[in-house]
């Protein structure tokens, strides 16, 4: 049997719609990239940089890590660091922990109070050995900063 024009071009055209929709579907069944945000915490006073905030939002095992920079803060006798977070619009902090001076700290997402965003503060205060007795910093203010979307 001969095979005409017509039968070519619809054949060709239903080829192409078949691909163009898997490949529509394919593209709509990945995965979006995941959201990355960075904060650098510094020391208001002389803007030494102490530590990183590094966020993944979106993939397993997403977490917020807080990593070291530089040489570890001294913490004096019956003090500690607490890092404390608090997201862009929220009107007061929340406690991520104590942090242990020199040493990086992993908090899960589920432990902040809002899902993480562009301009969410961090900081890092000196307290009490507990912590902080409040549900706010008591003591002052060693490292802040903001974060940024990568």
């Amino acid at each position: 049997m001969i095979k005409t024009g017509f039968q070519l071009n619809r054949r060709w055209s239903v080829w192409s719609a078949s691909l163009l929709l898997a490949s529509l579907l394919v593209l709509r069944t990945e995965a979006p990239p995941p959201e990355r945000y960075l904060a650098v915490l510094q020391a208001p006073k002389d803007a030494r940089t102490g530590w990183l905030v590094q966020i993944d939002v979106g993939q397993d095992g997403a977490a917020l890590k807080l990593l070291p920079v530089g040489a570890p803060t001294e913490v004096p006798a019956g003090r500690a660091l607490q890092f404390w977070t608090k997201p862009d619009g929220a009107t007061g902090p929340t406690s991520l922990g104590l942090v242990r001076a020199g040493t990086a700290m992993t908090v899960p997402l589920d432990k902040l109070p809002a899902r993480p965003g562009a301009a969410d503060l961090f900081e890092i205060t000196l307290e009490p050995e507990g912590g902080s007795p409040y549900d706010r910093p008591s003591g002052p203010v060693l490292y802040i900063g903001r974060t940024v979307r990568l």
